[in-house]
């Protein structure tokens, strides 16, 4: 994490000096463009204007290109710890646990506990349990609907799981 704060930084430093540059030629190419002996500096700008305006473009993507692809290996870094973690902690679920998690998952992470009810091995009572350990465990959120309970499975652990390797 500290390195994507590095390079974002960086990258807008980078960026601004860039865009000012830019805007530095083009503004002494429009205020000079009359003017037959201007110093050294500002003749070469004039006559060589459209040259530094493509190679400053080149620049700028080159190191979008480079500042975006440290970010992603970094992320992808992150990604794979945070799967890593979420393995380790099935680890710790009963297999019953682990069945809600897997038919969670087939049905999009939102069911009712009536469907859980009906898994194999699984009664009302048994349900009922599990999905209040799975809440205290912050793998699931139940929200009541009337009569109808709904269990929604987290959005990290359901991002996480999708996620390919």
């Amino acid at each position: 994490m500290r390195n994507i704060r590095f390079y974002t930084k960086t990258g807008f430093v980078i960026l601004s000096v860039l865009l000012l540059s830019v805007f530095w030629v083009a503004a002494t190419v429009d205020a000079n463009k009359n003017i037959s002996n201007p110093n050294l500096i500002v003749n070469f700008a004039i006559q060589y204007h459209m040259v530094i305006l493509i190679a400053l473009i080149l620049i700028s993507v080159l190191y979008g290109f480079l500042w975006s692809s440290l970010s992603y290996h970094e992320i992808m870094k992150k990604k794979k710890t945070s799967k890593s973690i979420l393995e380790t902690v099935f680890l710790f679920l009963s297999p019953a646990e682990k069945g809600i998690i897997q038919f969670l998952m087939q049905k999009k992470g939102l069911i009712t506990q009536a469907e859980i009810s009906r898994l194999p091995g699984m009664n009302r009572v048994k349900a009922f349990r599990l999905l209040r350990n799975m809440r205290n465990k912050n793998l699931v959120e139940i929200i009541p609907h009337g009569k109808i309970r709904r269990v929604m499975l987290k959005e990290n652990i359901m991002d996480t799981l999708l996620e390919k390797p």
